[in-house]
């Protein structure tokens, strides 16, 4: 078992500081043996400091004052008179201005959590999305980052992106005086979970994190809110739960009848009839436009023209394309659009065929008839 540091001294200091900014000096003096773990979570800010804390603040001189002298000897200097506070005698590399670097402490915080990260690098913001917890693919629970500081200055429009969101939604803060009673309150109303690192994780070595004992607790906490709210879903259903890592490409459909499909994935096969896949109509209990789509798919192969022969039917046939695209995500939850776009063709990422159709039903009768739906 590896051995973890507690890092309080960490998260306690970024929420004291404005800018998550301060000399290496005062990082140095507030953390402790805690620095050489969190060290890889800050990097220059370009700008040196120009005064030091005083142990016993609360004068009109201090700040102790970084004072450079001609002979590259530096020294803070106590302003009140008389001195409340010895002078201190400093290098250079006291005085560099540190600051937190979010991209490494997310990246840490990513792996701690084993967390897919976005698709694409959030930009730098009071809140980021960092992340989900993926428990299936398409079904996981977004992770947010926040470290409002000394001065908290969090809007409401700051977190309009995880208040848009269903349930569970995580937000990371430093500890659990973070965030004002007005944030704090808008959160838990909206259902938004909101977790301590200094109670989540702990440092297994520098830039390394990894959940603490409690922490593990609190995510399978959530993965279980996460279970029973799909549970409670009026919305599509899964029809099966593939992983995380799931593509489009490993996933095999075989209509084996006109009604029935066998769908493989890694090695197993299920059988799918077409309200198995939300693509039966509830009224007249026949297949969906998207059942029959697909299937038109398969009679040609996995391939049909993005326009069709009349030149008259583009928009519905596009619309077409997208209802079965939605289909087969909220069917698998695999992420990513099921269909490439090649040339003037729809190709499906995934193998389809109709092996075990009438052979009578040529391909070409198949795309007339499509275009034509």
């Amino acid at each position: 078992m590896k051995k973890t540091k507690q890092i309080s001294k960490f998260w306690t200091t970024l929420d004291a500081l404005i800018g998550a900014g301060a000399s290496r000096h005062h990082w140095t003096r507030g953390l402790g043996d805690e620095l050489k773990y969190v060290e890889p979570f800050l990097k220059p800010a370009g700008n040196l400091a120009m005064s030091i804390d005083c142990p016993s603040p609360g004068g009109e001189g201090c700040p102790r004052q970084v004072v450079c002298h001609a002979d590259g000897t530096i020294r803070a200097i106590c302003g009140e008179r008389p001195k409340m506070c010895a002078d201190l005698e400093l290098v250079k590399e006291d005085i560099n201005i540190l600051e937190l670097d979010r991209r490494k402490l997310t990246a840490a915080l990513a792996a701690a959590l084993s967390l897919t990260p976005p698709t694409k690098t959030p930009p730098l913001a009071p809140v980021m999305r960092i992340g989900a917890h993926d428990i299936f693919a398409g079904s996981g629970i977004p992770v947010f980052l926040t470290i409002p500081g000394a001065r908290p200055d969090l809007r409401r429009a700051d977190l309009s992106e995880l208040l848009a969101l269903a349930p569970p939604v995580l937000v990371l803060v430093p500890g659990t005086a973070s965030l004002t009673e007005e944030m704090a309150g808008l959160l838990d109303q909206n259902g938004v979970t909101t977790l301590a690192l200094d109670d989540l994780v702990n440092a297994t070595a520098p830039g390394k994190l990894a959940l603490t004992t409690q922490g593990t607790t609190q995510m399978d906490r959530l993965v279980q809110q996460l279970a029973d709210a799909s549970a409670k879903s009026t919305g599509p259903k899964r029809a099966w739960n593939l992983p995380p890592d799931a593509r489009w490409e490993e996933i095999t459909i075989r209509f084996i009848s006109e009604e029935v499909i066998n769908a493989s994935f890694r090695g197993s096969t299920r059988r799918f009839e077409p309200d198995g896949l939300g693509m039966k109509n509830a009224k007249n209990g026949k297949p969906k436009a998207a059942w029959t789509y697909l299937r038109a798919f398969a009679i040609v192969g996995g391939s049909l023209p993005i326009h069709p022969a009349n030149g008259r039917e583009t928009s519905k046939h596009q619309k077409q394309k997208q209802g079965l695209s939605k289909a087969l995500r909220d069917s698998f939850g695999v992420s990513g659009d099921p269909f490439n776009t090649d040339g003037n063709d729809y190709v499906t990422r995934f193998v389809l065929s109709a092996d075990g159709l009438m052979q009578g039903k040529q391909g070409q009768r198949q795309r007339n008839f499509a275009a034509t739906m």
